[in-house]
C-alpha cells in the first residue's frame, strides 16, 4: 500500500512538473508580445506629440542671442540656515 501511494506521488510530480514546465516555456513568448506592443505604443505617443509640437511648439526661439547671465551688479539676498524646524526640536 505505502509503495503504491509512493509510486502515485512520485507519477504526479513528474506529471505537475512536465505541466508546469511547459507553462514556463510559453511564458517569455507572451512577455515578448507585451514589450513590443508597448514599444509601439510608446512609438505612436511620440509620433502624436511630434506632430503637436510642429503646429504648436511649445518652446520658442525668438532670441536666441539672449544674455541669461547673471546680473552681478545686484548681489543676491544672503540665506542663512536656521537650524531645523521647531517641530522637529523636541
Amino acid at each position: 500500500m505505502k509503495a503504491l501511494l509512493a509510486v502515485a506521488c512520485v507519477a504526479s510530480g513528474v506529471w505537475f512538473g512536465s505541466t508546469a514546465q511547459a507553462a514556463q516555456k510559453t511564458s517569455p513568448d507572451k512577455d515578448m508580445q507585451r514589450a513590443i506592443a508597448w514599444e509601439r505604443y510608446k512609438d505612436q505617443a511620440a509620433a502624436r506629440q511630434a506632430r503637436k509640437e510642429r503646429i504648436h511648439p511649445s518652446v520658442t526661439y525668438a532670441n536666441p542671442e539672449a544674455n541669461r547671465e547673471m546680473d552681478e551688479t545686484k548681489p543676491g539676498k544672503k540665506v542663512v540656515d536656521s537650524g531645523p524646524a521647531d517641530y522637529r526640536k523636541k
